[in-house]
């Protein structure tokens, strides 16, 4: 950052505001895979700057034509630059516009938030297309700090944010947790709303929302009451949607919430379907038969849940707290009450400094979970699994035994940008640890992308939805259950060697316009 910048917060006389702030989400994959959706952390930390008349300009790829020219012209002027960024590509797509817009406009702040820079704000610090991090949540703090920019006042006084000045380091103290009660509704407004939507297996106008922040629950891997239905509502009249992707890290956590929800969905008549709840097994499994026949009835039509392992040893390591028994009990309930699942499975975690034993373990893991796996299909075939490698992430719990085990991890906020977890990069994650062998890598990736992929029922019905030739919508039909069959075939035997099938099918998966 160039020293000048807080110096001058400090000493020039007040000016009249504009009151601009622009905000940019990068893309969280690589650019040949195009992202699609709502920047909800920006519409959180620009609630109350919408409400109190800000000129608030967010940009993304997807709706903007070109987003690094909008944001080098809008830049004039902006009390700041604000960047969200999660660990991997966004940081590379981050700093990619940070340093252009730094070069055109040394003098205005940048602005980092979202969970990279919070966990490591210092290391995020030192880059210098970084001028101010944001730390957790930026409701309050992004707002606060806003307004000490431009009324030029010092910082030190606002919590939550860490900032250099003159080549020293200042964090400042945290902010206590915001209760969302107490703040405007996100500012859907802001943005295209109709170039959000997407469709999904329970709607045609699917809109993602966020009701709470948080989870209390302690996963070694993991880093992280508004008046719910008046907001699904309004975003239902005023933007035509048929459902909602709820995106809490743990929407079921309070039954009397969830059900008060469910009943309130019911009684305004609002006939609409969401999904994408995060949920744990154990705790939706005691949930009361009345609160699951509300679930059904309100349109509850998805559920997300970290299942992560067929095997209780690989669950009691990562301190699940949850018996691999409960995963039955649980796709038993949601068959009985008609609502999909997704589950989240992981594999590769740090078990030892031996290359043979972590490869036994992950053998074992493998098949446990594919175990599991089959007998939640003997139940249901509706449903969906993902596979990941499991990649320690800063701040979490396992992120220390890994490192203790001999994990080669970034030093530089730059070199985040590289540390990926999408099942795609797979081979590029076994390079950074020593706990999964890259055919090991490669099953993941096979089994989440293409196995798994095509033995969901729904996958055939939003994937054709989104082709309009009609030479090409044959051509998928036709190759789309050739594909099915090899699938089920590989799966009935567990056949996974010489994946030449799945070689075309990622092929035509980058290059189809599909994803």
């Amino acid at each position: 950052m160039h020293t000048n910048i807080l110096k001058n917060l400090k000493t020039s006389p007040l000016q009249k505001s504009n009151k601009k702030i622009l905000l940019y989400f990068p893309t969280p994959f690589s650019y040949h895979r195009p992202w699609k959706g709502v920047p909800l952390a920006l519409l959180a930390i620009t609630r109350t700057l919408a409400k109190e008349g800000y000129d608030i300009k967010i940009f993304t790829h997807f709706l903007s034509k070109n987003v690094e020219k909008e944001i080098i012209k809008n830049g004039n002027k902006a009390i700041c630059l604000g960047i969200s960024a999660m660990t991997g590509f966004q940081i590379y797509d981050g700093l990619k516009i940070a340093k252009k817009f730094k070069k055109k406009y040394p003098n205005i702040p940048i602005v980092w938030g979202g969970w990279h820079p919070s966990i490591l704000p210092l290391e995020t610090l030192k880059n210098p297309y970084v001028d101010i991090v944001v730390r957790g949540q930026g409701d309050i703090t992004f707002t606060k700090l806003v307004k000490a920019l431009e009324t030029k006042k010092t910082l030190k006084n606002v919590l939550g944010i860490s900032y250099k000045k003159s080549k020293k380091y200042f964090h400042n103290p945290d902010r206590p947790p915001v209760n969302l009660d107490s703040l405007p509704p996100l500012p859907y407004h802001l943005i295209n709303v109709n170039k959000c939507v997407f469709g999904t297996e329970y709607g045609e106008k699917t809109i993602p929302y966020i009701s709470s922040y948080g989870c209390p629950h302690r996963c070694g891997f993991c880093v992280e009451q508004i008046n719910v239905v008046d907001e699904w509502e309004s975003l239902i009249k005023r933007y035509k949607a048929d459902s909602i992707a709820v995106y809490d890290s743990n929407f079921f956590v309070n039954e009397k919430r969830t059900a008060e929800i469910c009943q309130m969905l019911l009684d305004r008549k609002l006939n609409i379907k969401w999904g994408n709840a995060n949920g744990r097994v154990g705790q939706l499994s005691r949930y009361q038969p009345k609160t699951w026949e509300l679930m059904e009835k309100s349109g509850c039509a998805m559920i997300l849940t970290g299942a992560e392992s067929g095997s209780q040893d690989a669950l009691d390591l990562i301190e699940k707290d949850m018996d691999v028994n409960e995963i039955i009990k649980f796709t038993q309930l949601c068959h009985k009450y008609h609502i999909k699942i997704l589950y989240s499975f992981l594999v590769g975690l740090p078990w030892s400094k031996n290359p043979i034993e972590n490869k036994k373990f992950v053998d074992s893991e493998y098949k446990s979970t594919l175990s599991l796996i089959n007998q939640t299909l003997k139940i249901s075939d509706r449903n969906r699994y993902t596979y990941y490698i499991f990649l320690p992430y800063p701040g979490a719990p396992l992120f220390h035994r890994a490192v203790s085990l001999g994990l080669n991890y970034p030093k530089s906020l730059k070199n985040w940008s590289t540390y990926l977890m999408s099942p795609e990069d797979a081979f590029k994650t076994v390079t950074r640890q020593k706990w999964i062998t890259p055919y090991q890598a490669r099953l993941t990736a096979m089994l989440t992308q293409y196995i798994f992929g095509l033995m969901d029922r729904d996958t055939y019905d939003v994937l054709i939805k989104r082709i309009s030739n009609p030479i090409y919508k044959i051509l998928f039909i036709i190759s789309f259950n050739i594909g099915l069959l090899i699938v089920k075939l590989r799966w009935k035997f567990k056949f996974f060697r010489y994946p030449v099938d799945y070689l075309i099918f990622t092929y035509i998966h980058k290059y189809g316009g599909l994803i």
